[in-house]
């Protein structure tokens, strides 16, 4: 994997905490899914088998998912800022230096590459952590989605790699989750006018 392609997937995952967007991280976690797919593709062995799993995986997570969280962004439409989010400055650089804190801690693994090691570290710890500060739902379904692009580029970089088992159970609970949290997403912005999941710690029975 190139310095360019890793510089680019770290560069997707920290833009996700930053943009204010949410089709623009939408359109940037399809493209980080993307490459993924196309690395994937050369790192597979040339089997068909191999080759439809892989080309399975690329559909759903950059082109399925994608499509599902903008159709949910086009139907609730964000009417006002959301004013319990941290400023974009914090939220970029306290995940940063937790990251890198927890990557200079975790132990090698086997990983082919060290680039490719620290950059699927770096992709699992920033997608956690906007799941945790961003407050609209589909910025935490976004960060779920960077969170197991860094797994399935670990798994990659592994020796011998991913089982296709492990591969489509993967991909399988990210469909549920993404799922859920874009029907979630839509009933909340229904019954309160707004994705952000902080207003339902006013709710009571």
């Amino acid at each position: 994997m190139t310095g360019a392609v890793i510089s680019g997937l770290i560069a997707s995952s920290l833009a996700v905490l930053v943009v204010r967007r949410r089709s623009s991280a939408v359109v940037l976690v399809a493209v980080q899914s993307f490459v993924l797919g196309l690395y994937a593709l050369t790192q597979h062995p040339r089997t068909s088998a191999a080759l439809a799993v892989t080309g399975a995986i690329v559909i759903v997570k950059a082109l399925l998912l994608p499509a599902l969280l903008l159709l949910t962004v086009r139907r609730a439409p964000k009417e006002r800022p959301i004013a319990t989010e941290l400023p974009a400055l914090t939220r970029l650089m306290i995940p940063l230096a937790l990251a890198l804190a927890l990557e200079r801690m975790i132990p090698r693994f086997g990983f082919t590459s060290a680039g490719v090691e620290h950059t699927a570290v770096a992709m699992l710890a920033l997608g956690v952590l906007t799941a945790v500060v961003r407050r609209a739902v589909i910025f935490q379904a976004l960060g779920f989605l960077v969170a197991e692009n860094g797994i399935y580029l670990a798994g990659l970089s592994l020796a011998g790699g991913l089982p296709v088992f492990i591969e489509m159970g993967l991909v399988f609970d990210l469909v549920v989750v993404v799922s859920v949290a874009a029907a979630f997403a839509a009933k909340i912005h229904e019954r309160l006018g707004s994705g952000d999941s902080s207003l339902l710690e006013a709710l009571h029975d």
